[in-house]
């Protein structure tokens, strides 16, 4: 990667955090100012970013358009979402769809669900290997060197009182998550915000891919409720049948 492209990268990735003046640029990217403005320009006048009324940069409507189309492209996202939707209509549960890109899970598709608050998660955002239920299927599917390694870098942060901080202790909790076929998050990365994943069939082992369906609930001791991951299981099939995958 050229210096030039490497910098426009920072400036991008600075701004994704926060908007950001040029002096707040040239300061984070240890720069002249101008030489900071040098690099913001370009990226402006292809509509990367753009300066709001406070003078701060941000990023600009043509990344959403690009990212868009990115996901557009993408057979799975465009094969699953009618089954996706069919899954949060009948559930009025908000239903993501996970999968493996680079060695990070990643929600490729989100259906809000009629009976659910908003939360934390986003199209394109990065999902926490060791709290959400749709990384937790997709890493006990993975072959056990693969997935050795993607938690050997993993930083397993506390975000509620019941995150699985301990890297042994969330190895044990893969394994029963394979032997039940499905996992859960119980309020790990959120309060009351309360997941079930199940992984999407492939015996090529390839896909990396997974639904997962979001509630919102006072108690973490209620079961997991038979119909949903009956119905879950039954999306997840079909998905990957749409996508032409050997379930077995």
């Amino acid at each position: 990667m050229s210096k030039t492209v490497a910098k426009a990268v920072h400036v991008l990735e600075s701004l994704a955090e926060a908007p950001k003046t040029i002096a707040e640029l040239a300061r984070e990217l240890d720069v002249h100012s101008s030489s900071a403005l040098r690099m913001v320009q370009p990226l402006a006048d292809g509509g990367l970013i753009a300066r709001g009324p406070d003078n701060r940069y941000r990023l600009g409507l043509r990344l959403v358009e690009l990212g868009q189309q990115v996901l557009d492209e993408m057979d799975l996202r465009v094969l699953a979402r009618p089954h996706l939707i069919a899954l949060a209509d009948a559930t009025r549960a908000t239903v993501h769809l996970a999968q493996l890109v680079d060695d990070q899970i990643v929600y490729v598709d989100k259906i809000e669900g009629a009976a659910t608050i908003r939360t934390w998660s986003r199209i394109g955002r990065a999902v926490p290997l060791h709290t959400a239920a749709a990384s937790k299927v997709i890493l006990a599917a993975l072959p056990a060197p693969h997935c050795d390694r993607l938690l050997a870098a993993h930083t397993f942060t506390r975000f509620t009182e019941r995150t699985i901080t301990d890297p042994a202790e969330f190895r044990e909790h893969l394994a029963t998550v394979a032997r039940l076929g499905y996992a859960t998050d119980q309020a790990e990365f959120e309060p009351l915000v309360h997941c079930i994943g199940v992984a999407i069939p492939d015996a090529t082992g390839q896909l990396g891919a997974a639904i997962s369906l979001t509630t919102v609930r006072a108690s973490v001791e209620q079961p997991v409720p038979d119909k949903p991951l009956h119905r879950m299981r039954e999306a997840a099939n079909a998905i990957a049948t749409a996508l032409g995958r050997p379930l077995r």
